[in-house]
């Protein structure tokens, strides 16, 4: 059944989807209130307000909504946000959370307020069942709009053609087809699915349905962009019955494995992916393709042996630290924008909106100059960083500066008023801060490009505390000499710098992802940080940035900057997250202080995934045969993850896994000890189709009938890849079992 959503249950949401093409698409009744909303009169309204007045001007989605809506009745308000609660019901990345405060936002602008435990804004209703991707987000008004001209196009038949128009699959393509749409829109799609989903596949677009076709040579790319919505349901409805035969399971979703690897490559981007979340003491976790940002702090390593997902359960989680171009607010916007930019630049380009001589107390409250130093933690005292940033880059002929110190590119300029302006050619000299300008201007309301919360970085053995937190940096001064010389100043790092980010915006969640978290000397990179990680010494910050709970400490060497800013603590709104490889270094090897401030999640080969055929070969079955010998010669943290088979489609490509990545890293676990690399890939009787073992004679090699040289010894070397037969691969597992090797579970 297309209607099996693994762990999520879809049920409460296809039913409160036909209530509502019921009650309000087939009637003209409210899912909010006992009243008429869904008339030709109130659509009328949205069209003349929303429809017919786009605004492409500042602002958030919701800021240039409530300004188009101005004028516009009660009822016409109420109206958008039961629109826009039809649009929310499928798409699972964005939160129910989200979901309820945006409809209870729109509707209040009517002057009544929505109940938020209505039975329509419950967290099973609004759970979603399926990512509606970027463009849910990015084109949220295009779906609004043919959403407004889809009903204003139903309102115009009577009652019972409307009817008859929602009753069976046939009816009601004959119906959509003749709706207009500017593009693919994903309100079709998702209508489509909702009304028949024993016969329609759980996917807010026919992107992925093609991928599908595509993938399983059902069709050419050429033949599936000329098909309609029914060729491609038929088409896909047969292939279901086919994997339901093959699986003996109707419990199968294109998003999960086993079909998963049929058609998408790991780490893929996914139009369509399911929402596998739990959610235990407010926090959520993730159990597959979406999450959702936790309501309270979190620290959690993620460790397991190479290949089993952790880095790509990373990329999964960056959704709920993301903003798209339609939600974002603007002082999360300042924030980010003023992040990828440093001091000098944020000034130029506070100057050129300034458009004049300025003094350094006009500069200091220009926004995107508090924005800076909000974003910085600056804001008790920066007026001195002003004052460096805007001497150092003044030229050495202009005599009204008094620093020996200069540094280009050179954009400022002082008179003997102490009034501050720029060089006639700065956008030349200075390509950053033209840009930061531009966009500056713009306002966000011109970003295509969503806002990412979130910072990555990897550890490496000589990653320090003065890479990760605070520390002296080299930097370059012009002091007027012959040529430049080095100087050093205190620079944030990464962690500090999303602390900042993160303190400056209390309501929003931020996150740190390590990869590689136990390569580094764990210990001595996050100093004092141990005990700041602690949720429970998290530090709670109000709207202005002043502590109202938790812990600060002094950070070394910031005791001398100049700016007065010189506590630092760990805001209870960041959430960090690791992953550790157990190949590279125990998990037993980690610093008890960290282990008990972090939670360990375990990921192990799931082998599941693998669970098919390929030219013959269970791959699931041959990497669990491995696995085995590997934990009963080595150990658990040493196994080999699925990662390494998903990509694996012929027998040439097992062949080519085998020789470039399975045996390399066997010998690697083994430290080239060959003769464990060749037991791991032995068969019944000790010998192995993939090593061969050879016998040297030292009294045949040297000739000699000496006694010292009668001692047995061996050389191994890899079998040549065209000997790798099915029936080679097939006698790993078919040879030896879990059972066989007496592995306690």
């Amino acid at each position: 059944m297309a209607i099996y959503t693994y762990e999520n249950n879809a049920r409460p949401i296809i039913d409160a989807a036909q209530l509502w093409v019921k009650k309000c698409l087939i009637e003209d009744g409210s899912i909010f209130a006992n009243k008429q909303l869904w008339t030709s009169k109130h659509l009328d309204e949205l069209n003349r307000y929303f429809v017919q007045r786009p605004d492409a001007g500042d602002g958030s989605f919701y800021e240039k909504l409530q300004t188009q809506l101005n004028e516009a009745s009660a009822g016409a308000k109420q109206l958008m946000a039961e629109i826009l609660w039809a649009l929310f019901l499928f798409p699972s990345n964005i939160s129910a959370t989200t979901k309820r405060d945006s409809l209870m936002k729109v509707w209040g602008w009517s002057g009544e307020s929505l109940d938020p435990k209505h039975p329509m804004l419950a967290e099973a209703v609004l759970d979603g069942i399926g990512s509606g991707g970027m463009g849910i987000n990015n084109h949220r008004w295009r779906e609004l709009v043919y959403m407004i001209g889809m009903a204003s196009q139903l309102k115009a038949l009577n009652q019972a053609t409307r009817q008859q128009a929602f009753s069976d699959y046939d009816h009601f393509l004959a119906w959509v087809e003749r709706v207009p749409q500017d593009g693919e829109r994903q309100f079709r799609q998702m209508l489509r699915y909702f009304l028949f989903p024993e016969r329609v596949e759980r996917m807010s677009s026919n992107n992925d349905r093609k991928k599908i076709l595509l993938a399983m040579g059902i069709a050419s790319r050429k033949e599936l962009n000329k098909w309609t919505d029914r060729q491609i349901d038929d088409a896909l409805l047969g292939k279901r019955r086919e994997l339901e035969a093959q699986f003996g399971t109707a419990e199968l979703d294109f998003y999960t494995p086993p079909l998963r690897e049929m058609w998408m490559a790991e780490g893929e981007s996914i139009d369509s992916s399911i929402s596998e979340v739990t959610r235990q003491d407010g926090i959520a976790e993730s159990n597959g393709d979406y999450y959702v940002a936790p309501a309270k702090p979190r620290n959690m390593i993620l460790y397991g042996p190479p290949g089993t997902g952790k880095t790509w359960r990373l990329q999964q989680m960056f959704t709920a630290y993301t903003d798209q171009p339609a939600d974002v607010d603007r002082n999360t916007w300042e924030l980010n924008l003023v992040a990828k930019h440093g001091w000098r630049a944020v000034i130029v380009a506070a100057l050129a909106e300034l458009g004049q001589s300025s003094k350094v107390s006009d500069i200091a409250i220009h926004p995107l100059v508090l924005a800076k130093a909000k974003q910085r933690e600056r804001q008790n005292s920066f007026r001195s960083t002003l004052w460096g940033y805007l001497q150092e880059h003044t030229p050495p002929h202009v005599t009204t500066v008094s620093t020996a110190i200069r540094r280009q590119p050179y954009v400022f300029s002082k008179n003997e008023t102490s009034d501050w302006s720029l060089l006639s050619d700065w956008r030349t000299a200075d390509p950053e801060a033209d840009e930061l300008a531009k966009v500056w201007k713009s306002g966000p309301g011109s970003s295509q490009s969503p806002v990412k919360r979130y910072r990555i970085v990897t550890f490496h053995p000589s990653y320090s505390y003065e890479d990760f937190v605070v520390g002296l940096r080299p930097v370059m001064v012009d002091d007027g000499e012959d040529s430049p010389r080095s100087g050093f100043r205190m620079v944030d790092g990464a962690f500090k710098q999303i602390c900042a980010q993160a303190k400056a915006d209390p309501g929003k969640r931020y996150a740190l992802f390590i990869d590689e978290i136990n390569r580094a000397n764990i210990a001595k990179v996050f100093g004092e940080l141990i005990t700041l990680l602690e949720v429970d010494k998290r530090a709670r910050y109000d709207k202005g940035g002043t502590l109202i709970g938790g812990l600060e400490v002094q950070l070394p060497g910031t005791e001398i900057s100049d700016d007065g800013d010189h506590q630092f603590g760990v805001p209870a709104n960041l959430d960090v997250y690791g992953t550790m490889n157990t190949a590279d270094r125990s998990i037993a090897l980690l610093d008890i202080a960290l282990r008990r401030r972090f939670e360990f999640e375990e990921m192990g080969p799931k082998y599941e995934i693998l669970a098919h055929k390929v030219d013959g070969i269970d791959l699931g079955k041959l990497l669990r045969s491995i696995n085995d010998r590997l934990e009963f010669l080595a150990d658990r943290d040493r196994l080999i993850g699925h990662a390494y088979f998903t990509h694996v489609k012929s027998l040439d490509d097992l062949r080519s896994c085998f020789k470039f990545q399975v045996i390399p890293l066997l010998q690697e676990y083994f430290f080239d000890d060959w003769s464990r690399v060749q037991q791991v890939l032995s068969v019944r009787g000790g010998s192995s189709p993939f090593v061969l073992r050879e016998s040297l004679d030292g009294t045949k090699l040297f000739n000699s009938a000496d006694d010292g040289l009668r001692m047995e010894r061996f050389r191994f070397a890899v079998t040549a890849t065209d000997t790798w037969t099915t029936d080679a691969f097939q006698s790993l597992y078919e040879s030896a079992s879990v059972h066989d090797v007496h592995i306690s579970p």
